[in-house]
């Protein structure tokens, strides 16, 4: 007779850092021991939010410092490149990819092996002279010769879907990834060993009600190209009219609400029982500032679902 027990879906689970440190270091030598304290098995580093990144590359003198804070806690890390990346912007696209390439180094530097970064978004600033047919190549391009560079530094690049914020709602911009589905088109295209999707499934569940796409369908479809993971949670409901401001959004559960998971109305638990995450991503639970005190709870939740979601293995008796 054969026994069955659960395999976790997610490789590992971790946070998101909290705020920006800019200046001293002593606040984040802080918030990583609370992210340990809380069960964090990585913290995702933001080198922007440390000011490690000057003018497209690497400032010595600020990575110095930081880096040695970083390997001195008994953490893990992946890392989040800065959040205006943008592979199709041709008009700076050396310099995109410099920013990019400086985030691969930073992450090498620290022991991380996830690297996240934001798909092309906000084109209506674009050079009209290039077509979104060549954006999307160059896109692809630069995926490929940054997945060269990753897979010799031993890292991984997730690329995330976005959400429909108000521009993107109103049609002042566009972004493509605002469909998983899209996005995943587009990774598969790059068809690189080294690249993979980042699924935020707040975004996309955000996009979801705004487009009218089924989520758990959406979602399941993408899985298998999943390398990481963004877990938070929302109400479902996108701001359509540009009232209230973002900073009442929590009071009237509106965007991108970063709640700690099971707090919102996604159904996360039919996802994860539903979706073939065959690779096994790291999972990084979002959490907005205010919440961080919630992170044991929210970090309990992530393992609860990848648990629930995960395959069963079959042990000989």
């Amino acid at each position: 007779m054969r026994e069955e027990k659960n395999r976790m879906t997610f490789r590992s689970v971790g946070i998101s850092q909290p705020r920006a440190h800019l200046d001293g270091l002593s606040e984040l030598a802080r918030e990583l021991e609370a992210s340990k304290r809380a069960g964090a098995d990585f913290v995702e580093i933001m080198p922007h939010d440390l000011g490690v990144i000057l003018g497209g590359g690497l400032d010595a003198a600020r990575l110095r410092p930081v880096r040695e804070l970083l390997l001195e806690t008994d953490l893990a890390y992946t890392v989040h490149a800065p959040l205006e990346i943008n592979l199709m912007d041709l008009a700076a696209h050396d310099l995109q990819r410099r920013v990019l390439d400086a985030s691969l180094r930073f992450a090498s530097d620290i022991g991380a092996e996830m690297v996240i970064c934001h798909a092309g978004q906000r084109l209506a600033s674009r050079d009209a002279r290039y077509s979104f047919k060549e954006q999307l190549a160059a896109e692809r391009s630069a995926l490929r010769k940054a997945g060269q560079t990753a897979g010799e530094l031993g890292v991984t690049i997730a690329v995330e879907n976005y959400y429909p914020d108000l521009p993107i709602v109103r049609g002042a911009v566009y972004d493509y990834s605002v469909w998983p589905s899209e996005l995943a088109e587009q990774i598969s295209t790059v068809d690189h060993p080294a690249v993979g999707l980042c699924l935020d499934v707040g975004h996309a569940a955000l996009a979801a009600n705004v487009f009218g796409f089924d989520y758990l369908t959406e979602c399941a479809a993408v899985a298998p190209l999943v390398r990481h993971l963004h877990l938070h949670d929302n109400l479902m409901k996108t701001n359509l009219t540009g009232e209230p401001p973002v900073s009442e959004h929590p009071v009237y559960g509106l965007g991108d609400l970063h709640l700690p998971p099971g707090r919102g109305v996604i159904p996360l638990e039919e996802l994860f029982r539903l979706a073939d995450f065959s690779e096994n991503p790291s999972c990084c639970v979002e959490l907005f500032t205010g919440f961080y005190s919630l992170a044991t709870e929210a970090l309990n939740t992530a393992r609860e679902l990848g648990l629930a979601g995960a395959p069963r293995e079959r042990i000989p008796a």
